[in-house]
């Protein structure tokens, strides 16, 4: 049985970067992790250079760059399990902080789950201070979006998992459905109150959630749940959101896992791939079902006025070899104009399924102008369970790395991208 790579159209511009393949080189920074959560790039101490922030289940570290010494920013302080984490500088000191997710215990619907901020300390070698934000349920994901509120200001946006008093013998759609949460930050954090805000309430097993902005002040939030891939806009009336069921991804079995997973946007640039106001179309891409085993993208349409509009004919399967995906990032692997789509697979197959591709990190490139056909390289088979990656320059040589890391594997490893050296 051969892998589902299916035709798809990304009205791309140029055909130089589909036609060469990416080079990588890996390195293993680490494997001394409990479990890898979640990783993100950021320049903690100030000197210019995307360092690695990585969420363990007891404590969060960085590795600066370059030499990739680790630094313990909070241990034991916590309760368990640390789960997601984002950079921004909360208190306006010009120092980068960490708002981190914890008390993980994704079945239990009615209590736990917290969301705090910890700030940088002068000296880098001391732990960092946490202050509280909320407390909510399977606290799952969080991201900084600049420019959420008004006056481009930024916010912190919550997606837990599930939804309160949500049961597995109901298979998480009874009880009340996932608040989807925004937080402006305080004029003092320290002191707060931090106030939600409620972007919605209407879906079930919220996995993960992706943004863009559509038009000047104007943005989109796009999520994966049970109910497929949504799409979240604000209106400007009254500022509140409005939901748009985009496709209902893989509704194979209602009775267990369904829907979408992972989620990413790349709005595509210059070429067939502009709109109307030249900022471009974006396509989505996913893993489906819930930690499921497919690859799956949503061109645009070529006749499509706006960003993401009707493309819900066009469920394209990159891949069904995989077990249990958890990670989907686009990325110009090879410089401008060469969208690829990296994906991180966790699970090494079972004796029942019919392939024999194990975990790790899969590479999807367009292979000519027209990405009219697509290739599966698979970077990594067996060396890292992949929870989560990111795609990031970390040299800045203007062709990104690719880093990620493992859950059963506890490690953490950076590629790095040597193409044309």
């Amino acid at each position: 049985m051969k892998p589902s790579l299916l035709v798809c159209l990304l009205l791309l511009h140029g055909a130089s970067s589909a036609a060469q393949t990416p080079r990588f080189e890996m390195q293993e920074i680490t494997r001394d992790l409990s479990i890898g959560y979640a990783v993100i790039a950021a320049d903690i101490n100030g000197d210019g250079k995307p360092d690695l922030v990585v969420v363990d289940k007891h404590r969060v570290i960085w590795f600066e760059n370059p030499t990739w010494k680790m630094h313990t920013i909070l241990t034991g302080k916590t309760r368990p399990d640390n789960v997601c984490i984002a950079a921004w500088d909360v208190d306006g000191d010009g120092k980068i902080d960490l708002i981190l997710g914890a008390d993980w215990a994704p079945f239990n619907t009615k209590s736990g789950g917290t969301l705090h901020w910890l700030k940088q300390p002068k000296n880098l070698n001391q732990e960092w201070e946490m202050f509280p934000i909320c407390e909510e349920p399977t606290v799952h994901r969080v991201k900084v979006i600049p420019n959420l509120y008004p006056g481009h200001k930024p916010g912190i946006v919550l997606a837990p998992l599930m939804g309160r008093d949500s049961s597995r013998e109901a298979n998480w759609m009874d009880g009340r459905p996932v608040r989807l949460l925004s937080f402006p930050i305080p004029k003092d954090p320290q002191k707060g109150p931090w106030k939600a805000d409620v972007i919605s309430e209407e879906l079930h097993v919220v996995h993960n959630f992706a943004f863009e902005e559509v038009a000047p002040n104007s943005l989109r939030i796009a999520t994966a749940s049970y109910e497929g891939v949504s799409l979240f806009t604000r209106t400007t009336k009254d500022g509140s959101w409005v939901k748009r069921n985009f496709n209902p991804g893989n509704q194979a079995n209602l009775k267990s896992n369904r829907g979408s997973s992972e989620i990413a946007l790349f709005l595509l640039k210059g070429g067939d791939g502009a709109n109307r106001d030249g900022r471009g179309k974006a396509i989505i891409a996913t893993i489906e079902p819930w930690h499921g085993n497919q690859v799956v993208v949503y061109p645009p349409t070529a006749s499509s006025a706006t960003q993401i509009e009707n493309s819900t004919k066009n469920r394209l399967i990159l891949d069904d070899h995989l077990r249990w995906g958890h990670a989907v990032k686009f990325g110009h692997l090879l410089g401008a104009d060469s969208p690829f789509l990296v994906a991180g697979v966790r699970d090494n197959p079972n004796k029942e399924d019919k392939f024999s591709e194990k975990c790790g990190v899969r590479i999807y490139q367009p292979e000519d102008a027209a990405a009219t056909k697509w290739r599966r390289t698979i970077l990594d088979e067996g060396g890292i369970a992949v929870e989560d990656l990111i795609v990031a320059d970390l040299d800045g040589d203007g062709r990104p790395e690719i880093i990620a890391v493992g859950r059963a594997t506890k490690n953490m490893r950076i590629y790095w991208n040597k193409t044309g050296k």
